[in-house]
């Protein structure tokens, strides 16, 4: 019977499009944004603040710090699983380039900022793991435009990949604002999957009108091992320096299991849409029949 196959490729696609807080193992949703976070499930420090309904790690300022992280520990899948999406935005780039960028970080402690400038707000936190998102040279830096993994609180990333394949970004004919630089005002969206069985890492990001890539696919790393547990206090970290730049967090959502994927391991919007109205018409006929 043809449209009973239809209404149950129907029922799959509703639950195939059901949004992410619907999921079980979500246990950090601000999707919707930040309004009243401070003070009510974050703990914010340093310059981090709501403005607007975004969290923002530092304002365009030089030598500013802020974080923001769960004010309990976040018990994490079997070995530290997780997976998290989340939504950001750097503006009002100044001083003398766009600085210094962002983490996402899970830490076994509860102090939750580190130093300022090209420390990230990250630097020195211990028994820690985090995603960096990094717009300036330092040092240490490979170049002033790239994703990578950092642990213990060390900027000396394990790995680095330059999103969009562009590495240099700064005041140098305008470049910070060309498509693939962090810092050139758009909305970038990110994606991390963790799986604790496997120890494998994925990042996956995605630019404002550009298709989405994958940086980083099932990099090793014992995140339990380095935390020294499967919980950890998540949030964010950001500082700026001789150079500035709004770091704002616009939404987040966490899960303590691989349930938040990135939107091409996901039943695309429009093949759920033609199923549910494929499946509207067979029963419209199959009443038809009846009657």
């Amino acid at each position: 019977m043809p449209h009973r196959t239809l209404l149950a490729a129907a029922a799959l696609a509703i639950a195939a499009i059901v949004p992410h807080q619907a999921r079980a193992g979500i246990v950090i949703n601000y999707a919707s944004g930040f309004s009243g976070a401070c003070g009510s499930g974050l703990t914010c420090v340093g310059n981090a603040a709501v403005n607007g309904s975004a969290l923002r790690l530092t304002p365009a300022a030089q030598s500013q710090a802020g974080a923001g992280y769960s004010t309990t520990a976040i018990t994490l899948g079997a070995g530290a699983t997780f997976s998290t999406s989340f939504q950001f935005q750097l503006t009002q780039p100044g001083g003398i380039a766009p600085a210094d960028g962002l983490t996402f970080v899970l830490a076994q402690g509860t102090s939750g900022l580190g130093s300022a400038g090209g420390g990230m707000g990250y630097q020195g936190v211990g028994n820690s793991v985090a995603i960096e998102f990094d717009t300036y040279w330092n040092s240490f830096d490979p170049n002033s435009n790239h994703v990578g993994v950092d642990t213990n609180g060390s900027l000396s990333s394990l790995i680095t990949v330059n999103p969009y394949g562009v590495a240099f970004c700064d005041f140098t004919a305008n470049s910070y604002a060309g498509d693939g630089c962090m810092s050139n005002g758009k909305v970038w969206s990110a994606f991390i999957t963790y799986d604790g069985s496997t120890q494998k890492l994925s990042v996956s990001v995605q630019q404002q009108g550009m298709a989405l890539i994958q940086l980083i696919n099932d990099y090793s790393i014992d995140i339990a091992g380095i935390l020294g547990a499967t919980d950890a206090y998540v949030g964010f970290t950001a500082a700026t320096g001789a150079g500035v730049e709004n770091h704002d967090i616009l939404s987040w959502q966490l899960a303590n299991d691989t349930s938040i994927v990135a939107p091409e391991n996901e039943l695309p919007e429009p093949a759920s849409l033609a199923l549910l109205g494929l499946a509207g018409v067979a029963s419209l006929r199959a009443g038809r029949r009846r009657a």
